[in-house]
């Protein structure tokens, strides 16, 4: 009984090692793109100016980043283009007077990446959110915050991701029937 649960053990992890390897979380822009358009972001939303805080907020991290140069349109090789398709905020704490003092700021974005040299869309999602909480009462461990500052830290959050899923790698439609760029032939 004891040498059965040993080679099922060793039989487990000689599986989980090797459904690891084959797995690959990365995928790379193809090797022409190396100049970017950042168009401003369209608003779906009520919230005013959101459009041009995120866009601004993606070129920042994009110059961050560095891999990437932020060009016109007519000179770039790829163009990142979105949306604010929503924005609200969320109670998520009250005083012991039922008065809020803690709330979530989120925000919404349809992104779509589009190769300019072949046409094809490399990356689209619709709905990537991220979100920020804060206080709008002094507490001894929180200051007091206002909308704005949790709205912005939740647009840089964004951002980033934003950046990350473009440079570190997103899911395409090869990618989600099992094909990965390494595998195609021609």
């Amino acid at each position: 009984m004891k040498i059965r649960r040993i080679i099922l053990l060793v039989t487990l992890m000689i599986g989980i090692v090797a459904a690891g390897c084959a797995y690959k979380a990365e995928y790379r822009l193809p090797p022409h793109i190396k100049k970017i358009a950042i168009p401003i972001f369209g608003n779906d939303t009520y919230e005013y100016g959101a459009e041009n805080s995120l866009t601004d907020a993606v070129i920042e991290s994009f110059l961050t980043d560095g891999r990437l140069k932020i060009v016109s349109l007519k000179h770039a090789d790829a163009v990142l283009q979105g949306s604010v398709s929503g924005y609200g905020k969320d109670v998520l704490s009250y005083d012991d007077y039922d008065v809020a003092e803690e709330y979530r700021v989120y925000i919404e974005a349809n992104i779509a990446l589009k190769d300019l040299t072949t046409g094809e869309i490399l990356w689209e999602e619709k709905g990537m959110r991220e979100t920020s909480t804060y206080w709008d009462t002094d507490t001894a461990l929180q200051p007091k915050e206002t909308e704005a500052k949790g709205k912005a830290r939740a647009i840089d959050n964004l951002a980033k991701d934003i950046v990350n899923r473009v440079m570190r790698g997103f899911p395409t439609a090869k990618w989600k029937r099992g094909i990965l760029p390494e595998e195609e032939t021609d």
